[in-house]
């Protein structure tokens, strides 16, 4: 049997596939609208203390509360009221160290996970991750693209070359093989291609354009890759 939920508690489900979320900007629908780049969960406060709190009782999410930039958990939530004050904490973070600031995250369980996997049909055998960095300490940018299936990765990769061509340091990409994959910090798949390439600095600029690929830009693979987002 498939699981219901009201249109509330997937957004919130669903909103965290990828990472943990800050329960203190579920308070504002309309900024979150323009951080997600999707409506916003129309709940009133109370309904979204309510909704939280439901999805926490039935363990399909958990919440706790860290220090910044760190994993140590200060305090695990479990109560409607301890949520309350949870979506409070952006208005007492003013005038605090950062340091001593506390944000309360929410996650996906594993059962949770599960769940949404039933309602959603995901294909994480086409998920991609995809991001750059800095390599060592230096001003170089590495850019780093995984996904399970090889051949949706070189799609993904060539669509980059076109779109993006200034991006990429032709020379300097390489490809290998990671396993296990973490594809989430709750899904966990048995491997995954990986390709890696260097930003080019601004005497390395001006590549040509590629023919166009007989695929859309990097956007459409991360629209398709699961049946409802």
């Amino acid at each position: 049997m498939e699981p219901r939920f009201t249109r509330g508690e997937y957004w919130l489900l669903e909103t965290v596939v990828e990472h943990e979320w800050d329960i203190s900007s579920l308070i504002d629908d309309s900024e979150l609208e323009l951080h997600l780049n999707k409506k916003g969960h129309g709940l009133t406060r109370d309904a979204l203390v309510e909704t939280l709190y439901r999805l926490l009782s039935s363990g399909l999410i958990y919440a706790e509360t860290r220090l910044p930039f760190s994993d140590e958990v200060i305090d695990f939530i479990s109560t409607a009221e301890q949520i309350e004050l949870a979506l409070d904490e952006s208005k007492a973070r003013g005038g605090v160290p950062e340091d001593k600031q506390k944000i309360t995250y929410y996650g996906l369980t594993q059962e949770g996970g599960a769940q949404w996997e039933a309602f959603a049909a995901p294909n994480w055998q086409r998920y991609i991750i995809a991001g750059f960095g800095f390599l060592d300490d230096t001003e170089d940018i590495i850019w780093e693209m995984i996904c399970a299936d090889k051949d949706w990765l070189e799609k993904y990769f060539e669509s980059q070359r076109y779109y993006n061509p200034e991006t990429i340091v032709l020379e300097s990409v390489a490809r290998d093989y990671i396993a296990p994959w973490e594809a989430t910090y709750w899904k966990q798949l048995e491997g995954a291609h990986r390709i890696r390439f260097r930003e080019p600095d601004e005497s390395e600029k001006g590549h040509l354009r590629l023919p166009i690929p007989s695929f859309p830009d990097m956007g459409f693979f991360n629209s398709v890759w699961c049946a409802w987002r």
